[in-house]
């Protein structure tokens, strides 16, 4: 039997674009940008796919209930600058998709400094926060750090919410007008209880709180520590059924005197 070096060497490539897939990677050129952290792409494979960034969370541009917010054209138009018409690469964690079938990933696009991951770099222009679902997190520690980072620089949704400090009863009260927009709220802990998959961190009787969900289990020692304590957090207010309320994602949110949370 004749040895057939070619086919053989065509058949080890194919094994290894296999292997590689596998391991949760692909290329794919961005054809469109939906906004700050969704895209869609070309993969190599001729797939199109609409994929949104793992970890975070950038402001709507289309939700049906709280419409456009703030810094949401800024997310998607640096979200542009750095991934349209440009090939990339796509990176998976350990769920594939989610409930509207998008393509969950990692995206990393090559700039003049080097690869560069774009959710991370959102992160770092202050025009996302982090938003974790279990059971993704390969780079939840770049993430947090990339949001110090954010919060050194007082850059985006930071600037913003430096000078907008309000109580609980001020949130509620201005609420029509400060829904998704990002401020530094002012209250004194006195309640922590819990309600689904959600802690509700509250002052008195307010109709303003802040949110911790079950599956940020790194933030779950910090929950404990607030009890009795008055702390400034910076995050995005969002209507509710019971008022206001402003989820905690990352400790860097939290501003108090304490070294614990600088």
């Amino acid at each position: 039997m004749r040895f057939d070096r070619k086919a053989l060497l065509a058949f080890l490539f194919i094994c290894l674009l296999l292997l590689f897939n596998d391991l949760g990677e692909d290329q794919a050129l961005v054809v469109d940008v939906i906004d700050g952290d969704t895209i869609v792409a070309l993969t190599d494979r001729g797939q199109r796919e609409t994929i949104r960034y793992l970890l975070i969370d950038t402001p709507e541009l289309h939700h049906p209930n709280r419409g456009r917010e703030e810094l949401g054209e800024e997310a998607k138009g640096f979200n542009a600058s750095l991934v349209l018409n440009n090939k990339v690469r796509i990176e998976l964690d350990k769920q594939e998709r989610d409930k509207y079938d998008r393509l969950l990933a990692y995206v990393w696009v090559d700039t003049s400094q080097g690869e560069r991951m774009v959710n991370e770099a959102l992160v770092e222009e202050g025009l996302a926060l982090p938003y974790i679902i279990p059971p993704n997190g390969k780079y939840l520690n770049a993430i947090m750090e990339a949001t110090k980072r954010a919060r050194s620089r007082n850059v985006g949704l930071w600037k913003r919410a430096q000078g907008r400090i309000f109580t609980p009863d001020q949130i509620y009260s201005e609420l029509p007008y400060l829904a998704g927009s990002f401020v530094t709220i002012k209250i004194k802990i006195d309640k922590i209880e819990k309600s689904g998959s959600r802690w509700i961190l509250s002052q008195g009787k307010s109709k303003c709180r802040l949110v911790i969900y079950d599956n940020h289990e790194y933030l779950l020692p910090v929950k404990d520590s607030l009890i009795g304590r008055e702390v400034k957090v910076v995050g995005k207010v969002a209507a509710s059924h019971a008022g206001a309320e402003i989820v905690i994602s990352d400790p860097a949110q939290i501003i108090s005197k304490s070294p614990a949370f600088r």
